[in-house]
């Protein structure tokens, strides 16, 4: 069972913090320094965590990037879970939104800022793709 026009208008506004609602940031382990955001293609509803992370030095990068994987990964169920449970308020939809994860398609992508500085900051992006219905 698809989602029909009134349900994809619902979950659109409970997506969209443009006007006036903040994204979903600090609150799920790292506090601000990571914001999670979501966009709906179709039926795809992709979800997307950052952080901005300390890579120190080259020997310790992978067990951070490893590290923050993890609390990425809890920052976006965090925000699956909230967003079922708005979705089903009375005032919105009034039923569950089902979600099924594509695990196959799920990344995670690290963008270095600057490789000669000391504290070597990098970007950490994981992306998660969920069939709503």
């Amino acid at each position: 069972m698809s989602l029909n026009f009134d349900e994809v208008n619902i979950l659109g506004n409970l997506i969209n913090d443009t006007f006036g609602k903040p994204s979903m940031s600090g609150g799920y382990g790292i506090a601000n320094s990571v914001v999670t955001k979501s966009s709906l293609s179709g039926e795809i509803l992709t979800v997307t965590s950052l952080a901005v992370i300390n890579l120190a030095n080259l020997h310790t990068q992978h067990q951070e990037i490893a590290k923050c994987e993890n609390e990425l990964n809890q920052h976006w169920k965090a925000y699956i879970k909230d967003l079922k449970k708005n979705f089903k308020k009375k005032e919105h939809a009034g039923r569950a939104l089902k979600t099924k994860e594509d695990q196959n398609k799920r990344t995670t992508d690290v963008q270095d800022l600057n490789v000669y500085a000391e504290t070597r900051k990098a970007y950490v992006y994981r992306r998660a793709y969920f069939e709503v219905s």
